[in-house]
């Protein structure tokens, strides 16, 4: 059997420490994803609430499980929960080696796990938290028992076993992997019906056993693809249109990752599949009564036999195809492009011997040594470029939504009657993972407002439907995150909405999904006064707009928790205030809204200060904003105009004990200079607080 030679195990050890520098570089630095914040949420859930919602979604529950597991010990941060995806995306490196050794000798192992080690595509989803790199460990380990089994006959049932036990995990992990089983086992029956038809049967029997290991989840498996709960996502393309993209598109995501331009470096990624396609003419070390291409016959069974069943699938019945699953089927690349890189280098024939003497440059440096030099240059050099333009700018390459800057902003704006609007089954996860407070209430649109009418202490988030959607989204579930709502109902709601808040803030993404129509969009900009829109950076250009409802602006005062009357020069009236909580609470924020008046002339834009002092009058927290963070300047209101705006003071976590002073006023910008009030002070007292 072939082994690494001691020099060849130092290279490898080296190859895995540089796999892992490149992996952990960066690590969770970068905000999660809509698809990652689902992984959080579901695996900070119990195992039995977990299944129930991954029962209503369209994933199995396999990784989230373990990722649950592996949470409770290191932890739910960004950091801890991409590592488990790192570990395996490090456990394909040894793996990819092994069959490189296996098969085609050490040379080819040792290349295979570099070009695997610097691997855009890889280094991308061994970063990411969800199921991908799990699922290409165990579709690797597959491959490596299915190898074995055809290549060494009689004995060892254990193989058998092992492959029923991995592709039944292959199928709790991800339902991509079965399209990678059946192009496998389509390869394995045609393979054994003509050459060895008695192994035939114990083959199809580890087939059966798997699909019995799987068959607690089989029922929900079939109805989640026969009549999927969520609305539709992905639209069709046309054949001609889905091949190019494919070819294109998942050459270059193969050989450079997702992180460089397609339409620009195509050319490098035909490069690396043209090194791979000449993997079919290198031997293969194999017993000498089966043909030496067999292994690269099946490597390229498993990388582009799924794919073409989906292109099928996407063409009779419902498109399914997105570039990142092709990572699923990933592994057999680097490997063919080291064998079809070695195979043109001519550096060892199937029994390791060297290679008879071609032209030569100089004295050692053959023609094709030289071009296969340069091929696998380029590739390097086009993963550089990947890889530095996703460690440096991951949100323009369809890596993530920067969600956490855009909960940040609610978090940081929210006033105690404000509420948050944010669509159902696609952005709540992120509120939740994101938001380092307690939520008061979140519910459907239709339900609002709770019924029980307990005052809780937190936001309200308000989750909107698929409006005019198939009633039968959601499968009817009250518990489901996709639910269809008319359009009369979606404004009935929206109306009791704006009339309870002052502010609703939308958090916006997917939407054209949740909302085709624009119904609700079209709503809030006739109702509402927008006055602030902003986009984040990602692949869905997540956004966060405030809406002021009716009572952020009108003539008679709304109803105040805390009234109170104070007048200051230049015509402002202060009418009162509402704070929630009404405690202080250390590393909790003080959410404050106040209501003025204007009673006079105003000469100029005046600026809003909020204060928290301690008893030796000193500030621990203030939130300074021109009145609706410049959207509602001093110098612009009405006469006996009623104008609101919301203040978020942070104590910190390390707030001693003691009375605190909350005060607010107005001071000119250009001068620093305090409005006086009517009474001589330069500021009010709003209320005193005790920690």
């Amino acid at each position: 059997m072939a082994r690494f030679s001691r020099k060849q195990r130092f290279y490898l050890l080296f190859i895995l420490l540089l796999a892992f520098a490149l992996r952990l570089h960066r690590l969770g630095a970068d905000s999660l994803w809509y698809d990652e914040t689902v992984s959080a949420l579901l695996a900070a859930k119990p195992l039995a609430a977990m299944w129930a919602h991954t029962a209503g979604d369209i994933h199995p529950p396999l990784y989230y499980a373990l990722l649950h597991f592996w949470t409770a010990a290191a932890g739910h941060g960004e950091f801890a929960l991409a590592f488990f995806s790192l570990w395996f995306g490090m456990a394909a490196l040894p793996l990819v080696a092994h069959l490189g050794l296996r098969l085609f000798g050490p040379r080819a192992g040792l290349v295979a796990a570099c070009l695997l080690a610097i691997n855009p595509f890889a280094v991308w989803y061994s970063q990411e938290v969800r199921m991908y790199t799990l699922g290409v460990f165990l579709l690797g380990l597959i491959l490596l028992v299915t190898v074995d089994y055809l290549e060494r006959p009689g004995g060892r049932p254990y193989r058998l076993a092992a492959y029923a036990v991995l592709a039944a995990l292959s199928l709790w992990t991800l339902y991509y992997t079965a399209f990678a089983l059946v192009a496998l086992n389509l390869f394995v029956i045609i393979w054994l019906w003509r050459r060895a038809r008695s192994r035939l049967w114990p083959w199809l029997l580890a087939n059966v056993s798997a699909l019995v290991l799987y068959l607690p989840w089989l029922p929900i498996a079939l109805r989640q693809a026969l009549d999927p709960p969520v609305p539709p996502w992905r639209s069709p393309l046309p054949l001609p249109r889905l091949l190019l993209k494919i070819a294109m598109e998942g050459s270059v995501a193969l050989s450079l990752g997702q992180s460089v331009d397609a339409a620009r470096w195509w050319p490098l990624g035909l490069l690396g599949f043209l090194l791979a396609l000449l993997a079919l003419r290198a031997p293969a070390r194999v017993r000498p009564s089966l043909p030496r291409q067999l292994p690269s016959l099946l490597l390229w069974t498993t990388l582009l036999g799924p794919v073409l069943l989906i292109l099928i699938i996407s063409e009779l019945f419902s498109p399914l195809y997105h570039v990142r699953y092709l990572n699923l089927y990933s592994l057999a690349f680097p490997l063919l492009v080291a064998v079809g890189g070695l195979y043109v280098a001519g550096r060892e024939d199937a029994r390791g011997t060297p290679p008879k003497s071609g032209y030569r440059l100089g004295m050692r440096l053959r023609l094709r040594d030289l071009g296969t030099l340069l091929a696998l240059a380029f590739i390097l050099t086009g993963s550089a470029v990947s890889l530095r333009n996703y460690y440096t700018n991951r949100y323009a390459y369809e890596a993530a939504d920067d969600l956490r800057s855009a909960v940040r902003l609610i978090y940081d704006r929210l006033g105690p009657r404000d509420a948050i609007l944010i669509n159902a089954g696609y952005l709540y996860p992120a509120l939740l993972y994101y938001w380092p407070d307690t939520i008061g209430w979140m519910g459907r649109l239709n339900a609002y407002p709770p019924e029980d009418g307990v005052a809780r202490e937190g936001p309200v988030v308000v989750l909107t439907g698929h409006v005019d959607g198939d009633p039968n989204i959601g499968w009817g579930d009250p518990n489901s995150d996709f639910y269809a709502i008319g359009r009369a109902e979606t404004a009935a709601a929206l109306e009791r909405i704006f009339a309870d808040t002052n502010t609703v803030w939308l958090l916006r993404g997917y939407d054209t999904v949740n909302d085709p129509q624009g119904f609700i969009r079209t709503w809030l900009e006739e109702h509402g006064t927008l006055y602030l829109d902003q986009v984040f950076p990602g692949l869905t250009y997540v956004r966060v707009q405030a809406w002021r409802t009716t009572r952020s602006s009108r003539q008679v005062p709304p109803p105040i928790s805390h009234p109170l009357q104070a007048d200051f020069d230049r015509g402002i009236r202060l009418l009162g205030y509402d704070l929630a909580p009404e405690i202080l609470r250390p590393g909790h924020p003080l959410r404050l809204t106040l209501y003025w008046q204007r009673t006079g002339p105003i000469d100029k834009a005046y600026k809003v200060f909020t204060q928290l002092l301690n008893e030796q009058w000193q500030v621990v927290a203030q939130d300074d904003a021109q009145p609706g963070r410049g959207s509602l300047p001093t110098d612009r209101w009405q006469p006996d105009e009623v104008v609101e705006s919301s203040f978020v003071l942070h104590p910190p976590s390390d707030l001693p004990a003691g009375t605190y002073r909350l005060l607010t006023g107005f001071y000119d910008e250009t001068s620093g200079a305090r409005l006086p009030l009517a009474s001589g002070e330069d500021a009010v007292t709003l209320t005193l607080l005790q920690r």
